[in-house]
């Protein structure tokens, strides 16, 4: 150890030390993304690291095919809806406007970073929350991006019964 970089570890410390190898690092560095009080213990329980079956370059019938592909679709549809959910701003600015279909339509300005792996495309579908005041309770629809001009983003409402909050 280099003394001036790490300490070194006392003999209890020692005692206690398991030998880890990448993959299992990476596993509970993965795992502490939804769960922060992850241990190695919980890596350990059984259906936690299930991988899903290999796809084979033929399949004896449609069962197969469905059994091997099904997990597979479901496995990518929820790895997009984390991905979905994580990309959430808060604090902006709304402006309200009724459009000649008379739904309304919200404009907010979306500053993305260059880093920023969000992209918002005409035709995308966005969730607009209020998380409500005193005078007001929560509000949450979602819409269809209509107009994207300059980082400003318009988004044609859902009818709803529960009105937006203007």
């Amino acid at each position: 150890f280099l003394g001036w970089l790490v300490k070194e570890p006392s003999e209890r410390e020692k005692i206690r030390s398991r030998p880890m190898n990448p993959q299992t690092i990476v596993k509970l560095e993965e795992r502490w993304k939804t769960d922060p009080n992850a241990t190695l213990e919980d890596l350990q329980k059984p259906g936690v690291d299930d991988e899903p079956e290999p796809a084979p370059t033929e399949f004896d019938d449609a069962y197969h095919y469905q059994n091997v592909f099904g997990p597979l679709v479901k496995l990518e549809a929820d790895e997009d809806k984390k991905n979905k959910e994580s990309h959430t701003k808060e604090n902006i600015t709304v402006r309200w406007h009724e459009g000649l279909n008379k739904r309304d339509v919200a404009y907010f300005q979306l500053q993305l970073a260059d880093d920023s792996d969000l992209r918002v495309m005409i035709g995308d579908e966005l969730k607009l929350s209020y998380p409500g005041n005193s005078s007001r309770g929560p509000w949450s629809t979602t819409g269809i991006v209509t107009k994207i001009d300059n980082g400003e983003i318009g988004l044609e409402l859902r009818r709803s019964k529960n009105p937006p909050p203007t």
